[in-house]
């Protein structure tokens, strides 16, 4: 199985901001070469939250570690999807291969918060659930469509014709949809990954189509129906589905060692392809995570040691096509 952890770029937001980088890059550290992936859950999309930006926080962080995964989030919901997929294409080159989204819905007070401060503008999308739901699936295939704008050869650096692109392999997406319209193409050359993975944390209530829109999908352990919405989402759909990786909280009163080997149990036998562990305040349990957890979960042969790669590769997805290149 594979082995995430989960942490929220608000974590360490209460301390002074000259500890910050000393903390991440210790955190980051310690957590490299130890778990397949981490993820970057940006505050923004939490009313009452603060902390840095998600995606800058993932984009200091690559450089600083070798081999682990950095899915970042972004609350796709206010963020115009044009610069988030430059965003995370820059994580990926940064990271050489490792990056990937958290595609992240403002939900409840921070959804009508934004709407009373952007209501006046066209394209914020309404409070209710079923609307923020609509327009992250617009986003997250606005974002998609940006990565393959540029053909993977668009840029040629020509010194005969003073060409530093191929003109002819860069493509609009030309995407209108309720709210918004973007015609691309994008500012950044295609991602190294082609298409990072992108991610989302699925909850009873959500449209299940959102499922549908991603590679990874995050879902409670604990929630009788996580079996139902595994079998739902590959009953009639094309290709094999996104892996769906079961979370496992690790907070104060969350479950032993022993709970979390039968917690990863459980999820396997459900379907899930991995486990991510919430930690909830890393400063505290990441020394619990790394001594006791881990090895526990290695004895019960429910996860292996990071094998590297690019992030999709760990996640077992196929090479990413050009939707431009094949439909020329």
């Amino acid at each position: 199985m594979l082995l995430g952890v989960a942490l929220d770029a608000a974590a360490h937001a209460d301390s002074d901001r000259s500890s910050w980088g000393g903390f991440w890059s210790g955190l980051i550290g310690r957590l490299d070469g130890a778990v397949d992936f981490v993820t970057l859950e940006d505050g923004f999309a939490r009313a009452g939250a603060d902390g840095p930006d998600a995606v800058l926080l993932a984009n200091w962080l690559a450089p600083r570690s070798r081999d682990i995964g950095i899915i970042a989030g972004a609350p796709v919901n206010l963020l115009e999807p044009f610069h988030v997929s430059t965003a995370i294409a820059t994580l990926d080159y940064v990271s050489e291969g490792r990056a990937g989204l958290l595609a992240q819905r403002l939900r409840e007070a921070r959804a009508a918060e934004g709407r009373r401060a952007l209501g006046a503008l066209n394209g914020f999308p309404a409070d209710d659930r079923q609307a923020q739901d609509r327009d992250a699936q617009a986003a997250i295939e606005v974002i998609s469509r940006l990565w393959d704008s540029w053909e993977d050869d668009a840029v040629i650096r020509d010194p005969k014709s003073q060409r530093f692109l191929d003109g002819s392999k860069l493509h609009y997406i030309d995407f209108e949809g309720a709210d918004f319209r973007v015609l691309g193409p994008s500012i950044t050359p295609r991602p190294p990954q082609g298409q990072p993975p992108v991610a989302i944390a699925w909850a009873e209530g959500d449209d299940p189509s959102l499922i549908r829109e991603a590679d990874i999908v995050f879902l409670p352990a604990g929630q009788g129906e996580i079996g139902d919405v595994i079998r739902d989402s590959r009953r009639g759909a094309e290709g094999a589905g996104p892996i769906f990786i079961a979370d496992l909280d690790l907070g104060p009163e969350g479950p032993s060692i022993a709970g979390l080997v039968v917690a990863a149990k459980q999820a396997t036998e459900l379907g899930a392809g991995g486990i991510r562990i919430v930690l909830s305040d890393p400063s505290v349990q990441l020394g619990q995570l790394l001594s006791e957890v881990l090895p526990g979960l290695r004895d019960a042969g429910f996860v292996r040691r990071p094998s590297g790669g690019t992030l999709r590769q760990r996640f077992n997805l196929p090479v990413a096509a050009n939707r431009y290149t094949a439909a020329a």
